[in-house]
């Protein structure tokens, strides 16, 4: 796994058992992989931001903005909690991932089990939860509950974690969307036909000739660089 580590702002716990709080952000393209006093490792992906405050009860992170992945230290009698949007999630002994997105919360369990319940500001945490596990995976919005989650890949979700991001026949707009996360120049689809495109493959964060080449190869696609974007028609 290759990740770059890029601390803006911590402050180390002196004791797991103390009540402390930390903060981490990534800026645009940049990764962080930290491991917590309690033995928990944090992943954060690309403009991601959370802070993190432990107490004898519990470990709480509130994810601010981005996407962070979690692979969790168990503890008996101190619960690992997130609050991300409007969503609460509980770890039931697990390595899940939480990402905002365009307004709503989405959360992949990877392995093992977390119970997400809704959350909204001022309000009290609702008793009802959705229970997620391996493979698994829930959007919540504020306003609207979802049943019951979703069967996913969660290996392609979490693909991040290798600098990658992977593509099933999905438009070359989402695709473009997706990249612009990571890379320096934007990419602007110029051709609105294109937009629809649609594209399968698995691609690097940090390659964006490579993916330039990729996008040069399709029919019919022409690719500008410029000293600012990347406009494709």
């Amino acid at each position: 796994m290759l990740l770059t580590w890029n601390l803006r702002s911590a402050r180390q716990l002196d004791a797991p058992g103390a009540v402390a709080a930390l903060q981490f952000e990534t800026r645009h393209g940049e990764q962080l992989t930290q491991r917590l006093a309690d033995d928990s490792v944090l992943h954060l992906n690309t403009e991601s931001a959370v802070s993190i405050r432990y107490s004898k009860r519990e470990r709480l992170v509130t994810l601010r903005s981005g996407q962070a992945s979690f692979e969790v230290a168990h503890e008996a009698n101190r619960a690992f909690r997130v609050h991300a949007g409007s969503a609460d999630i509980t770890d039931l002994g697990t390595r899940f991932d939480v990402r905002l997105d365009e307004g709503s919360t989405v959360v992949t369990v990877v392995e093992g089990r977390v119970a997400v319940r809704p959350m909204a500001p001022g309000q009290p945490l609702s008793p009802r939860s959705i229970e997620l596990n391996a493979d698994q995976q829930v959007r919540v919005e504020e306003g609207a509950w979802p049943e019951t989650p979703i069967a996913v890949d969660a290996t392609r979700a979490t693909a991040w974690l290798h600098r990658q991001i992977v593509f099933r026949n999905e438009k070359l707009e989402q695709v473009a969307a997706e990249y612009n996360r990571y890379t320096a120049k934007p990419i602007e689809i110029a051709t609105p036909a294109l937009r629809n495109l649609r594209i399968t493959g698995v691609f690097a964060t940090d390659d964006t000739d490579a993916f330039i080449a990729f996008l040069r190869s399709l029919k019919g696609v022409r690719v500008e660089v410029t000293e600012t974007r990347i406009r494709v028609w």
